[in-house]
């Protein structure tokens, strides 16, 4: 199996509330291909649902070193820093979500 489809089975886990499972799944991903911008959106997705947000960060951004454009993990990082309270940060991470994807509802 390859990266895309360890990846694609950790988000469909995931939906159906199988998080410990997607976030092996998402790992798997990683391990396959550490470059994969979306499975470190992913994870961090998962980890935050699993209360992991350190962790969870830490893959958005990786997820943005790899694709500085990817308005998913901008949009994930606004959130946290809000939740934070570093509104500077989330409002500069929100811009930029907006600005690579400028019909981004949330």
């Amino acid at each position: 199996m390859n990266a895309a489809a360890h990846n694609n089975l950790g988000l469909a886990l995931r939906q159906t509330g199988k998080l410990q499972d997607a976030i092996g799944q998402y790992e798997q991903a990683l391990r396959l291909n550490p470059g994969c911008a979306e499975a470190h959106n992913n994870l961090g997705v998962a980890l935050e649902q699993a209360g992991k947000t350190r962790e969870a960060i830490a893959h958005w951004e990786q997820a943005l070193r790899i694709w500085p454009d990817y308005a998913d993990a901008h949009y994930n990082l606004g959130t946290a820093a809000l939740l934070a309270g570093q509104t500077g940060d989330a409002i500069g991470h929100f811009r930029q979500a907006l600005r690579k994807k400028p019909d981004y509802a949330d």
